[in-house]
């Protein structure tokens, strides 16, 4: 029993020790590829820091670590491939959107309490973005699941498992589909990697850097959970050991994808679009495109 537990946290600790170093990767590519703002933007510069251990002159508040720890514990509740969940519960949306919430609300005490200054020098959207994605992400998961409990898929419909195991593309015609675009395209616009928010580095801060890589990583790993799942080992007719790691690797190729190239592209036509409009439309264009993407999903189920 005890041996159990204990396996089962190290096997925790172990995976969001590995999310975190891969975030880390990901966002010093989005650093080179969109010239984010900072003293060191190099490919490989956010890992030199974490692995230095770097707390600028003093070290952040443990409010500061809370909140990263926030963000990487919601990747227990991810499957990636054919490896499963870490943490299966039957209501896996409302605790992400929980920690989402609690997360946001830690960084922003903590940055107050670590440095005015710098506080002062962020904007609305670059404190808030969060927010802004739990309620997409709300809008999107409560539509899906309550489309996957009328549609009868197997599976909890609070579980992102649900929706990995069955394809949401295989079992909508064509209003479906039209949905999925839709809300495809609305978390896209709400992600908050750095290609998408044009986030800066805080004077090599690490603590800052480490949250704003791991919610980076979020949104495009949840897109991928949604609308891209793919168990290639399966296909391939790998089992064991070998299954896991080919989907494992592929779950992250996939969410870079999304992360450097999908996302930034998808929201840059978006906001072009939008800056187009003569008057200022402020969340209007992302309320009609989530409000269309759940009459496509009423069409599917009642025509």
């Amino acid at each position: 029993m005890i041996f159990s537990f204990f396996l089962t946290l190290v096997s925790g600790i172990s995976l969001m020790i590995l999310v975190l170093t891969v975030s880390l990767l990901l966002i010093g590519g989005e650093n080179v590829l969109y010239d984010i703002q900072g003293t060191d933007a190099s490919l490989f510069a956010p890992y030199r820091r974490f692995l230095a251990g770097r707390c600028s002159d003093r070290c952040p508040p443990p409010l500061l670590y809370a909140s990263c720890l926030c963000l990487l514990m919601i990747f227990l509740f991810i499957p990636m491939g054919s490896f499963p969940q870490f943490v299966e519960t039957d209501g896996d949306f409302i605790v992400i959107v929980f920690l989402l919430l609690a997360s946001q609300g830690l960084y922003i005490r903590g940055m107050k309490v670590f440095s005015g200054e710098i506080y002062q020098s962020f904007d609305t959207k670059e404190l808030f973005v969060l927010s802004k994605f739990a309620v997409t992400l709300i809008a999107v998961g409560g539509t899906l699941s309550w489309y996957a409990l009328n549609r009868g898929m197997p599976g909890s419909i609070f579980s992102l498992e649900t929706f990995t195991a069955t394809s949401i593309w295989t079992v909508t015609g064509m209003w479906g589909k039209m949905g999925s675009a839709a809300f495809l395209l609305l978390l896209f616009a709400a992600s908050p990697s750095r290609g998408v928010t044009k986030t800066r580095i805080v004077d090599n801060v690490q603590i800052p850097e480490i949250f704003d890589a791991i919610r980076s990583t979020l949104a495009p790993a949840m897109i991928v959970s949604f609308f891209f799942p793919a168990r290639l080992g399966l296909a391939l007719g790998l089992i064991g050991f070998k299954m896991y790691l080919v989907d494992f690797v592929s779950f992250w190729f996939r969410v870079m994808l999304v992360q450097i190239v999908l996302a930034p592209l998808a929201a840059k036509l978006f906001n072009k679009a939008r800056d187009k409009s003569p008057e200022r439309p402020g969340h209007l264009p992302e309320m009609i495109i989530g409000a269309s993407g759940i009459i496509f999903y009423m069409l599917d189920l009642y025509m």
